[in-house]
């Protein structure tokens, strides 16, 4: 699976995370044109309808995760193609991509219940993944601490501090996050750690 998280020189790096807003879309709870004149993001658009269906899905962390690299040497993708001169440099780089078997985990609100896909396509090559969803019962609480993958944007109180930042478009990612006065959300059970995870409120806002 890749998609370019970050991009170093000939270098094309696919993080180890996997964004709530490509999640959303790739649930098919919203959905773009397939062709745009302008390329302006339209988030605001697409997503703020599923805060109405009370429906919020958090971005999905790593649980085991290997990466490749690999090298491309081709031309560029285009749908006009024009015999210019050719000054003999091809378009080449490399690619770490995230290898097949990687599972990650997220969790996703919703006031009624959901019939999720057992696939979805994510990613430039729309890589294929499988659903595996179980119930969780949760609980209205409070914390000053989420050890969760956040987006900054989707927040209603914005972390005091964080260990982890995560620079992917078209919002940034926080993890271990704090903040200096307890805020709502939910308590859970995060059974691959056999202890409890809280989750602050969250929703599709653009800011």
């Amino acid at each position: 699976m890749f998609f370019a998280s970050m991009e170093k020189g000939k270098v094309a790096e696919t993080a180890p995370l996997l964004h709530n807003y490509a999640l959303a879309y790739a649930l098919g709870w919203a959905s773009s044109p397939y062709y745009h004149e302008r390329q302006i993001p339209q988030y605001r658009e697409h997503l703020q309808a599923l805060n109405t269906q009370g429906i919020y899905i958090y971005p999905a962390i790593p649980l085991e995760v290997s990466h490749r690299l690999m090298q491309y040497n081709t031309i560029d993708e285009t749908f006009v193609l024009k015999k210019e001169k050719n000054i003999g440099y091809p378009n080449w780089g490399y690619i770490k991509c995230i290898r097949p078997g990687a599972r990650f985990r997220t969790y996703i609100l919703s006031h009624d219940e959901l019939n999720l896909p057992r696939q979805i396509r994510l990613g430039k090559w729309m890589s294929a993944a499988s659903l595996h969803p179980k119930k969780v019962s949760i609980q209205p609480s409070q914390s000053k601490s989420s050890s969760h993958a956040l987006n900054v944007q989707d927040l209603k109180e914005l972390p005091s501090y964080f260990s982890a930042l995560y620079n992917l478009l078209p919002t940034r990612l926080v993890q271990e996050v704090g903040w200096n006065e307890p805020v709502a959300g939910y308590l859970l059970k995060d059974e691959e750690k056999d202890k409890q995870l809280f989750l602050p409120e969250a929703g599709f806002w653009w800011r």
